[in-house]
């Protein structure tokens, strides 16, 4: 292939590749969009194995995640929408070539003075196209580092529970560490790099440049080149492109509050208050059946119904993974092993159970009441918990409150009260 049928192909492949970005856009923003069901799941999967002390770290992860998700779910979209725009000034380029004084339907000084407040319909096609690429590479280059450091944070986190008990801790949390102390370190030098006075000072600018490459592998990893490149294009035409910088940043703006949204339906904000005090005075819809049915993650207990007309109430308390292991620990329980023979493992099961039920208190109007809790899995979101059923009978036909506390065993306690009107069937 001859240079000049090299650079004819090459420029082909950039007037068409506007196909390709607006199927690629509509793909990515269906795909952008259900990938928040996915962060949703990591927040309930945060909230179930990980203790409050490290939940903290989560919502970090979280954050991060949802604003990568929401920041690329503007940028494609408005990217689509500039796009399909693009193709209609297009089509309408290729009938009218220009604005027409002579063929007008309205006066001519009417339409003088139209076109001279309106762009020409060509400059208005070139700047959309710049317009819609330049959001294309931004957003795909933010694809890249909010993917990258929300996968990279959640392994390392995992990775931290499941070392922990194996390695001191300080040593799992040093990379850590070296990593937060050579950002900091890197965004001093940068600014020193930047300044005016600065900017000649070969040997300055050579250790910037070996901070940027290191902290390039070491924070994008594999994908360190591909973000670098994208970034320093921008970067190396600031001045020439200004206006085109400063729409990615009101770009992000949208994105940022595309996220606050989509974070509102999840469960991020018990990341931030686990145990934030309730109105015992309040009915809330997630602790009853009835009214509970689109919560896919139980964050407390439940009963039937918040108007309860049958002698028996039926109570489900869900038992987070990290609490379950608390609670064996405070027991003095075995862990499971393949070896075990059928009689140990049935012990084991009644030990269980029976710790379960030591660090378990139900209060109903204040007044202690003993009932049998059993092991089970909540029918609709999947989740473990104990069940148990209260004897209502000697109630009268009133509003009653139904207090759970539950010991964790590492002296720490949770507590629900759950409101409730009593009117028996006659």
């Amino acid at each position: 292939m001859t240079k000049e049928n090299q650079k004819s192909w090459l420029q082909r492949l950039k007037d068409e590749s506007w196909e390709a970005e607006i199927l690629v856009s509509a793909v990515a923003i269906f795909a952008i969009l259900n990938s928040f069901e996915l962060l949703h799941w990591m927040v309930n999967k945060f909230i179930e194995n990980l203790g409050p002390e490290q939940y903290t770290i989560a919502y970090f992860i979280v954050v991060m995640g949802y604003l990568g998700i929401g920041i690329l779910a503007a940028m494609f979209t408005l990217h689509f929408a500039l796009r399909a725009y693009w193709i209609g000034l297009v089509g309408l380029n290729s009938v009218f070539p220009d604005y027409s004084l002579e063929d007008s339907a309205y006066s001519p000084i009417y339409t003088k003075k139209m076109l001279g407040i309106l762009p020409k319909l060509s400059d208005s096609i070139d700047k959309v196209d710049e317009l819609c690429s330049v959001i294309f590479s931004a957003a795909f280059a933010l694809m890249l580092i909010y993917a990258y450091l929300t996968v990279f944070a959640v392994v390392y986190l995992f990775l931290y529970n499941a070392l922990v008990s194996l390695v001191p801790s300080w040593l799992l949390l040093l990379p850590l560490l070296l990593i937060g102390v050579f950002t900091v370190l890197g965004m001093i030098l940068g600014i020193a790099a930047n300044l005016k006075q600065f900017k000649g000072n070969e040997k300055l600018q050579h250790y910037y440049f070996l901070y940027t490459k290191w902290n390039g592998f070491i924070l994008y990893g594999p994908l360190h080149k591909s973000v670098l490149m994208i970034t320093m294009t921008f970067a190396s035409n600031f001045k020439k492109k200004k206006a085109l910088v400063r729409l990615i940043l009101v770009m992000l703006l949208s994105g940022f509050a595309f996220t606050l949204f989509k974070m509102t339906a999840s469960n991020y904000s018990y990341l931030i208050k686990p145990d934030a005090t309730v109105d015992v005075g309040r009915q809330y819809s997630e602790f009853y059946k009835n009214l509970n049915e689109k919560e896919s993650f139980l964050l407390g207990p439940e009963i039937n119904s918040n108007s309860i007309h049958t002698k028996t109430l039926e109570l489900f308390v869900p038992v987070f993974e990290y609490e379950a292991n608390s609670m064996y620990s405070y027991c003095n329980l075995e862990e499971p092993n393949l070896g075990e023979k059928e009689e140990d493992r049935k012990k084991r099961w009644s030990q269980n159970l029976d710790c379960y039920q030591q660090l378990h208190q139900l209060y109903l109007d204040d007044k202690l009441i003993t009932s049998k809790f059993l092991k089970t899995q909540h029918y609709r979101t999947g989740q473990f918990g104990i069940q148990c059923y209260v004897d209502l009978s000697s109630l009268t036909t009133d509003l009653h409150y139904l207090k759970i506390e539950r010991r964790l065993g590492n002296g720490t306690s949770k507590e629900w009260t759950i409101p409730f009107y009593y009117s028996a069937n006659q």
